[in-house]
């Protein structure tokens, strides 16, 4: 029986997230982990008689990506996502099926060994935060 194909998926809204296959993880070891952070969103306002009140609203959440190993070619195809300046939708079948609303909010990229010459392989660490 063969094993099923999984990907991590990020493309425009409405422009059919199937076609954005983003770079596969290359990895040693167990399979690739992507941090999920939840901010729960509350906010606490103190009274005139000194107690507080608490005001709790939807947990938004927070995905880092990572690669070790990535070619120019595939450098280039996760700034294009950046220059898009717009909400993206992200799903990750290690996880499940479900489709987020999302946006870049940080990236990094850089030589995988810089002092290196001749070795073209680029890092890259980007940060997806819920729309």
């Amino acid at each position: 029986m063969a094993c099923p194909t999984k990907n991590v998926y990020l493309g425009p809204v409405g422009g059919g997230i199937d076609a954005e296959i983003l770079p596969k993880v290359k990895w040693v070891g167990g399979a690739p982990d992507f941090p999920t952070t939840i901010d729960p969103q509350t906010e606490e306002a103190t009274m005139s008689d000194r107690s507080r009140r608490l005001a709790f609203f939807d947990s938004v959440e927070d995905w880092g990506l990572g690669w070790g190993y990535l070619t120019y070619d595939q450098l280039k195809d996760l700034r294009d996502l950046i220059a898009l300046r717009q909400i993206l939708k992200y799903r990750n079948d290690f996880v499940d099926n479900t489709e987020y609303d999302v946006y870049i909010s940080s990236f990094s990229s850089g030589p995988t060994f810089p002092k290196m010459r001749g070795y073209p392989y680029y890092r890259a660490d980007m940060t997806l935060r819920q729309a």
